[in-house]
């Protein structure tokens, strides 16, 4: 089962190297620092960078992140995000609030959720309230016996309320591995697809959790 696995990851990411060469490719690298608090509640401190195909910075991102689980199956969050978008005739500040509602459920070894996140609409450096995005995502994820690896899958859709439209999906396959009690790493591909005629995104995700 391990190295079956193994050598599908291998496939995986050699075929994401080819990609790159003549898709539009991107790196995104992510910290995660959160800190439990009042048994239920979590904050989390979250900076992440975004690099293009030629791993030049494309776009940086600080985050802070409030959440509640009052329920093992239920858990609420917010967060605001400030992203900077590396231009070479001046950067583009945006700013977003982020609603978050996640439902989880757990079937022998799967462990499924399913995510409704609104978040508004900014392009400017000023914080706008007028366009909303509607994104559900539901994410499967395997615990493999007497392994710390389990892979999942993830699939995420955007709606633009303002515009009564679908503007992008999202498709994920990754893996997240614990390591000791507090830190977990991940690596994970991405597909970014528009419903317009932009062009698709093939990214490569690296992420680090401390949880204390």
């Amino acid at each position: 089962m391990r190295r079956s696995f193994v050598i599908f990851l291998l496939i995986l990411f050699t075929s994401i190297n080819s990609w790159a060469k003549t898709e539009k490719f991107g790196t995104w690298i992510e910290l995660d620092f959160t800190k439990k608090f009042l048994k239920k509640f979590e904050f989390s401190v979250i900076p992440e960078i975004r690099l293009q195909d030629d791993f030049t910075v494309d776009e940086y991102i600080f985050e802070g992140k409030l959440s509640y689980d009052p329920w093992k199956f239920l858990g609420f969050a917010t967060s605001y995000r400030y992203s900077t978008n590396v231009k070479k005739n001046g950067n583009e500040i945006s700013q977003y609030i982020v609603f978050d509602a996640t439902g989880k459920t757990e079937f022998d070894r799967f462990d499924g959720s399913l995510r409704l996140r609104c978040t508004n609409d900014s392009d400017g450096g000023e914080l706008q309230w007028e366009a909303f995005y509607l994104r559900p995502r539901v994410k499967l994820g395997y615990n493999i016996r007497n392994w710390k690896t389990d892979p999942y899958i993830s699939y995420e859709i955007y709606y633009d309320i303002q515009h009564n439209e679908f503007y992008k999906n999202r498709f994920d396959l990754g893996v997240n591995r614990k390591i000791g009690k507090l830190h977990e790493v991940g690596v994970y591909y991405r597909l970014q697809d528009y419903f317009n005629d932009k062009n698709s995104v093939n990214i490569l995700g690296l992420n680090y959790t401390l949880k204390f």
